[in-house]
């Protein structure tokens, strides 16, 4: 195979790839940012049943906790976007 149609399948591919992680990573986002909306309300119920006298801090920490992993994994998401824009950048470059 020459080096020349070698190197378009290979940009094809890296194209495709891309292509298809970042409607993966459009799905995760989507799923991310909800988790993130539902861990806020969930904070802001256990902060409210504090100040009621219902429930104790430790509920607010473990809710605290709860939504900084969830938007970690959110920036997560969000980091993995960026650098597959720059990976599908990098493979139509060319074209």
């Amino acid at each position: 195979m020459p080096t020349s149609e070698k190197a378009i399948q290979t940009a094809f591919k890296e194209v495709n790839d891309a292509l298809v992680s970042r409607a993966s990573l459009a799905e995760q986002l989507r799923a991310q940012t909800a988790l993130v909306a539902a861990e806020s309300e969930r904070l802001r119920l256990s902060e409210l049943r504090l100040r009621q006298g219902v429930s104790g801090q430790l509920d607010v920490l473990d809710a605290q906790r709860s939504l900084f992993a969830a938007q970690q994994a959110l920036l997560q998401v969000q980091t993995a976007q960026v650098l597959n824009r720059v990976a599908l950048f990098k493979a139509t470059a060319g074209f």
